[in-house]
C-alpha cells in the first residue's frame, strides 16, 4: 500500500497515513456530520487509537456532543488533548472551550486563553474571535481593547462574520479607536453578507437613515427583510413600517404581526 509523504508525529510516535486510512477516517467524519454517531465512532476509534489526529478530534467530538449514550466530557477532553498535542488547530480551540467552561476538566481561564492563542497561531478563526471577546469584555484578565481589535481584525481577515460585526460595533461607537461610521458600515456589510442577522438589521438601519453610508430605502428594505427572515424581531417591525410608508399594506401587516 502506498505511503503518503506527509507523516504525523506525536511525541515519539510516528503515525503514517495510508490512502486507505485517510479514506476510512474521511468516511467516519462524514458519518458524524450526518449524525450517524455510533457508526462514526466504530469507524474512527481504531484510527484514533493508532494516533490519527483527525480521528482523535472527532472521537472527542463524539464524546462531547454525540449521542447521549456516548456523551462523556472527561473522555472528550482526553481525546481533544491527544489531537491538540499533535497541533490540530480545531482540537486546540476545543481545549480552550473546555477549559473556559470547565467541562470535563477544572475551569481555568488562563489555560483556556493559552489554548486559544495556540489555535490562533495555527490559523483558527474561532480562536481569534474568542480572544477578541475575552480582551474586549475582560473575561479572566484585564480588558485590553487594543488586543481585542487586533484579534477581531485577524478573524475578520479570515471571513468571520461575528468578528466583522464586533469590530464594526467598536468603530461605530468609537471605542478605543476614532469613531468611523463609514468603516463601521463597511464591516456591517461584510458581516451581513455572511448571514449575521444583527449586522443585517444594523445595515438596514444605517441605509434607512444614511449613517456612514448613502441613504437608500430600497437597500434598507432588502437588509431588513434578510434579517426578518432570519428571525430578527426589530427588523420585522422596521420592515413593516417601511412597507407601510410604501403603501404595501398586505406585506406590511404580515411582518408587523410577526414582530410581536
Amino acid at each position: 500500500m502506498l505511503l503518503l509523504i506527509s507523516l504525523i508525529f506525536s511525541g515519539s510516535l510516528l503515525f503514517a497515513e495510508t490512502d486507505q486510512s485517510m479514506q476510512r477516517v474521511a468516511k467516519g467524519i462524514a458519518l458524524f456530520k450526518n449524525r450517524h454517531f455510533q457508526r462514526s465512532f466504530a469507524l474512527l476509534k481504531p484510527y484514533a487509537d493508532q494516533g490519527n489526529p483527525k480521528a482523535q478530534f472527532y472521537v472527542g467530538l463524539l464524546y462531547d456532543m454525540g449521542s447521549i449514550d456516548l456523551m462523556d466530557k472527561r473522555k472528550a477532553v482526553l481525546w481533544y488533548r491527544k489531537a491538540a498535542d499533535q497541533g490540530l488547530p480545531e482540537a486546540e480551540y476545543d481545549m480552550g472551550v473546555m477549559y473556559g467552561k470547565g467541562e470535563g476538566i477544572g475551569k481555568d481561564l488562563n489555560i483556556s486563553v493559552w489554548w486559544y492563542q495556540r489555535a490562533a497561531a495555527h490559523g483558527n478563526a474561532n480562536a481569534m474571535y474568542n480572544l477578541g471577546v475575552i480582551y474586549e469584555q475582560g473575561h479572566g484578565r484585564d480588558q485590553n481593547l487594543t488586543q481585542a481589535i487586533s484579534w477581531y481584525e485577524k478573524a475578520s481577515a479570515l471571513s468571520m462574520p461575528k468578528a466583522d460585526y464586533n469590530l464594526a460595533n467598536l468603530h461605530y461607537r468609537g471605542v478605543h479607536i476614532p469613531k468611523n461610521l463609514s468603516k463601521a458600515a463597511s464591516l456591517y456589510r461584510q458581516a451581513a453578507a455572511g448571514g449575521h442577522r444583527e449586522a443585517q438589521f444594523t445595515l438596514g438601519y444605517l441605509l434607512e437613515h444614511g449613517l456612514g453610508i448613502e441613504k437608500n430605502r430600497d437597500r434598507a428594505l432588502y437588509w431588513y427583510k434578510e434579517a426578518a427572515i432570519n428571525g430578527h424581531r426589530s427588523a420585522r417591525k422596521n420592515l413593516g413600517l417601511l412597507l407601510q410608508q410604501n403603501r404595501e399594506a398586505k406585506e406590511a401587516t404580515f411582518w408587523l404581526k410577526r414582530a410581536k
